[in-house]
């Protein structure tokens, strides 16, 4: 019975630690009334738990220790943290439990991924499937969530309910057994563009969802509406889902485009229509996420690691720069990411080419 519990928390994991990781975005700027802080001061703490995924992917692999006991640390650490988070009387401490939620969370992708072919078999491609579904759609309703509970419970009482998961969790997964090492791996040379827009995306990404419920709350919106905002992340999911479909007919360039124009109108659409604007952003950038990624495996396990690396230091850059637009009209946001995509579409022939040459 256990034993087929620990399968399935494999799969949940995800969703519960991403869910936690994004649940305060809705929350940022009722979080820095409770610290009488000004706005924005909350951006380093939604930085570093990108900066502890990308240090702790580092460090885990290198303590010997079971996957069990591996995912098992990692949820309690992410609750841990998290609950000690919501009680933060400031943002700097706030910003360092944050840190060492997200070097917490550092220990479940890997070892996850690592265990799905003994825990699933023939099936382990498409529990693979489900695992990156999981992540997605559990940062969605973690941000959702957090939205809809603080509305009754205040956002510490939010971000405590969302953890509390974490720790069955936790002693469903610690019986796993196996072993989860780091190889090393060579980088690819010609990974520079590819690393470039893995950066980029995530960025681009979290700087307009960093900013929104400042937006969206001096436009009415209370917690819960916030929150439901975030919903909006499901565009992404049905973005990645689309670009994976469509690259196998049109080619990753072809397709890139696409997902590209898709991103640009949807940034011209966050001021008339926020929902549909950043829904379709979403879908833009989630689609050119899912074609660099598999550029990033077809150049081997070194790219792949390094891109995933990239991708989130992008995202740990945008909790410090959104702060600096808050004062400034929307416009001067909107604009700023359109000049994100124009880099965006120069790198983008040089960074799917190698992956395509390969393919021949």
């Amino acid at each position: 019975m256990r034993a087929a519990l620990a399968r399935w928390a494999v799969v949940g994991a995800g969703f519960f630690i991403f869910g936690n990781l994004y649940a305060p975005q809705p929350l940022l700027p009722e979080l820095e009334r409770g610290w009488n802080a000004a706005a924005g001061a909350a951006g380093p703490g939604m930085s570093a738990p990108m900066l502890g995924l990308v240090l702790g992917s580092l460090l885990w692999p290198r303590t010997g220790l079971r996957s069990g006991a591996m995912l098992a640390l990692g949820a309690l650490g992410v609750a841990l943290f998290g609950v000690l988070g919501a009680w933060a009387g400031d943002p700097a401490l706030w910003a360092a439990l944050r840190l060492g939620q997200g070097l917490a969370a550092a220990a479940v992708p890997g070892a996850s991924f690592a265990l799905l072919p003994r825990l699933f078999g023939s099936r382990a491609a498409a529990a693979a499937g489900w695992l990156v579904a999981a992540n997605t759609v559990g940062g969605a309703l973690g941000r959702a969530g957090a939205g809809v509970l603080a509305e009754g419970l205040g956002p510490a009482g939010a971000l405590v309910g969302l953890a509390l998961p974490l720790g069955f969790l936790a002693w469903a997964l610690g019986p796993l057994a196996g072993g989860f090492e780091r190889r090393e791996v060579a980088l690819d040379v010609r990974a520079a563009p590819l690393l470039l827009l893995a950066a980029g995306l995530l960025f681009a990404n979290l700087f307009v969802a960093n900013l929104m419920p400042y937006r969206l709350e001096a436009a009415g919106y209370g917690l819960a509406a916030l929150g439901a905002f975030y919903l909006a992340y499901l565009g992404g999911t049905a973005g990645a889902l689309a670009a994976g479909a469509l690259a196998g007919r049109l080619g990753p360039l072809a397709t890139g485009a696409a997902a590209l124009a898709a991103a640009a109108l949807g940034t011209a659409l966050l001021a008339p229509w926020p929902l549909a604007g950043f829904a379709l952003l979403l879908a833009g950038l989630f689609g050119l996420h899912a074609l660099g990624g598999a550029a990033a495996g077809r150049l081997g396990a070194g790219t792949s690691g390094a891109y995933v690396s990239a991708y989130y230091l992008g995202g740990a850059l945008a909790g410090l720069a959104y702060p600096l637009f808050l004062p400034r009209p929307f416009g001067w946001a909107q604009g700023f990411v359109g000049a994100l995509l124009l880099v965006t579409a120069l790198l983008l022939a040089p960074a799917l080419a190698p992956a395509r040459d390969r393919d021949g």
